[in-house]
């Protein structure tokens, strides 16, 4: 908490490392070459987006480092606002951390408010709210968020799920995948049974196990129904045993680990805000991505 009230905390390896930055920045690049490196523009829009000031402050915090420090160029509020509009979505990466090693991924959305207009203006003159809904997949022991998806806020989640992992799975081996029955599908089970993962959503309480046979499993293991081979029809228990079944499945099962997810949710709304300051959906989307790059990188 006292570091991240710290400014050096965002631009302080930036400015050490800009002129090596700048260098490979340039190399090849058509036009007028760049001046500052994009993680010194990423650090000032930390510092714009956790302390929720407007650019030119920002660059008076930023000046205000530089001057202390001797150092003599610095981006004012004007390049910091262009440079971060100039950035291209499929340009902003997230680092996989531990490369190569066994994983266990946590998925979950939520919402964020395109607006802070408070409830007050909401219930006075009955404005619609607005949301945008970003889909993250969280590294269970690290809670560094490993890949983001924006989206409308009618988007299903179930839709997202082989999005999110695809990703990850090509830098780490994943072990477990834990994600809320929103994302129940066979298309979701199947994919993580092809790519031995262990998959732990729970299934709908009124599934009987005929849809797929791949999710078909993990309704007989989850809601304790008997399969029987025949003409005999299977045993399905009555609604209450089956809730209590999976209740003690998630209890047993390790499925409770998925919860660690909403820890992320609550920190990056508590640092960030509910909210984006973005007027259009590209510069939204661009700014919930950079966001959670400046929440891995800053250990915020």
């Amino acid at each position: 908490m006292v570091n991240r009230g710290r400014p050096s905390t965002y631009v302080e390896s930036a400015f050490v490392n800009n002129s090596a930055e700048v260098l490979r920045l340039n190399k090849g690049k058509v036009g007028h070459p760049y001046v500052y490196s994009n993680i010194l523009i990423l650090s000032a829009f930390a510092l714009k987006c956790v302390f929720k000031i407007p650019y030119r402050a920002t660059e008076g915090i930023v000046k205000d480092y530089a001057m202390r420090n001797n150092i003599l160029k610095y981006p004012n509020f004007r390049t910091i606002q262009w440079r971060v509009s100039q950035m291209k979505k499929d340009g902003i990466k997230f680092m996989i951390y531990d490369k190569g090693k066994d994983v266990d991924v946590l998925i979950d959305s939520t919402g964020i408010k395109s607006s802070n207009d408070g409830e007050y203006r909401s219930t006075k003159y009955g404005k619609v709210k607005v949301w945008t809904k970003i889909h993250v997949a969280v590294d269970r022991k690290t809670h560094r968020i490993l890949n983001i998806i924006v989206t409308d806020d009618d988007i299903r989640d179930v839709r997202e799920f082989e999005p999110l992992i695809e990703p990850i799975k090509e830098a780490n081996a994943i072990g477990n995948v834990a994600a809320d029955g929103a994302y129940d599908s066979e298309e979701n089970f199947r994919y993580c049974y092809e790519n031995n993962i262990n998959a732990f959503i729970p299934v709908r309480i009124n599934s009987v196990g005929k849809r797929g046979k791949h999710r078909r499993k993990h309704v007989v293991e989850q809601l304790g129904i008997i399969r029987k081979r025949g003409r005999i029809r299977n045993i399905i228990p009555p609604k209450e045993i089956r809730r209590a079944n999976q209740t003690n499945w998630k209890n047993n099962s390790g499925y409770h680990m998925r919860s660690l997810v909403e820890s992320t949710f609550s920190v990056f709304k508590n640092v960030f805000g509910e909210y984006t300051f973005s007027k259009n959906k590209d510069m939204k989307e661009k700014e919930l991505l950079l966001k959670a790059v400046a929440y891995n990188r800053f250990l915020i």
